[in-house]
């Protein structure tokens, strides 16, 4: 038993210390959490555990192994009580008998026959941006020792995370367009491919609207650049401001924009482009009467769906593009499929 018990923390000092060469090395975040999962599995005697990413009120899962049913399927928030306690009290949760804790059982989806649950915040400048889980169909199957890994583990992630993500705010000032705040074109390719091959994975729709303001260079001409440049920002700001939380919009260049609607087919892509087409119509802007054929601003919209229209990033844009050419061939202000 004496053997055993030096032997796991021998396992457990070996471990990290791999770990914690490994981020000296530049691991990535991604790189690193499935690390983590996988020295979980390999100490501990969980069924299942995942690495869990907060940022703000999204909840990402960065590693899982073990599940029966993928976790990236399922939607986090954090609403859900065990991460909004986690959140608020910064404290490790953990039961070795889950008929036993009324509140770790409520927080346990319906289905799941889990026992034993460890649950440790990743801190980053004491703020709570992720969650290591290990889980387990059996009673008693964490000690001492496996609570004292996860906790190590969870201080080394965070070194890792806390790079990450003061390297994604240094990125995400090139990924942005100066000038309306959204997303930019570099952006949008790195994101349509990823989300593509995502779609590919999971079997799940996906669709893009190429947006245009009809008759813009009437206004730029007329107004100048100055407030030419005040429409732009404000027709992001309206694309912005009338999206899921998962949607995002892009400068595409010039008076172009491209919505990216993920888990979204063709018809309710098609419903969403309506609706922002109506909002930029109803929207008042300054001098339109004046410069505008038809006396408002309004805007354009080719619609393009994965895989029904285009199985790779460039044909689904050339089919959004294509889909907007039309819309506007036939009298703007309108929506069209491709």
């Amino acid at each position: 038993m004496i053997e055993s018990t030096i032997q796991k923390k021998l396992s457990i000092l070996s471990a990290v210390n791999r770990l914690h060469h490994d981020i000296g090395a530049h691991l990535g975040l991604e790189e690193t959490s499935n690390r983590v999962v996988d020295i979980l599995r390999e100490i501990t005697h969980c069924d299942a555990c995942a690495i869990i990413l907060i940022d703000g009120e999204n909840v990402e899962i960065l590693a899982e192994r073990g599940f029966t049913t993928t976790l990236i399927n399922l939607r986090f928030t954090t609403d859900m009580s065990a991460i909004k306690h986690i959140i608020e009290t910064k404290e490790i949760l953990f039961t070795n008998d889950l008929e036993k804790d009324a509140f770790l059982a409520s927080c346990i989806p319906e289905g799941c026959s889990l026992q034993s649950l460890v649950c440790a915040p990743i801190l980053v400048k004491e703020e709570v941006k992720g969650i290591i889980h290990v889980d387990s169909r059996e009673k008693n199957a964490f000690d001492e020792d496996d609570l004292e890994l996860v906790q190590l583990l969870a201080e080394e992630t965070s070194l890792i995370l806390e790079r990450s993500l003061l390297y994604e705010q240094v990125k995400a000032l090139t990924l942005r367009d100066a000038l309306t705040g959204t997303f930019n074109r570099r952006k949008l390719e790195e994101d349509l491919e990823s989300e593509i091959a995502r779609s590919k994975r999971y079997l799940r729709p996906l669709s893009i609207l190429m947006i245009d303001i009809d008759w813009f260079k009437h206004y730029n001409d007329y107004h100048g650049h100055q407030k030419g440049d005040e429409v732009l920002r404000k027709v992001a700001s309206l694309l912005v401001h009338n999206m899921r939380s998962i949607d995002r919009v892009y400068r595409y260049g010039g008076e172009e924009f491209v919505v990216m609607l993920p888990e979204t087919d063709k018809q309710e892509a098609m419903a969403c482009a309506e609706r922002l087409r109506e909002k930029v119509e109803r929207e008042p802007f300054e001098g339109e009467k004046e410069s505008q054929p038809n006396g408002r601003l309004t805007i354009s919209i080719g619609v393009a769906s994965f895989p029904l229209d285009a199985d790779a990033k460039e044909k689904l844009i050339e089919a959004a593009d294509f889909a907007l050419y039309r819309a506007k061939a036939i009298g703007r202000n309108r929506v069209c499929i491709y």
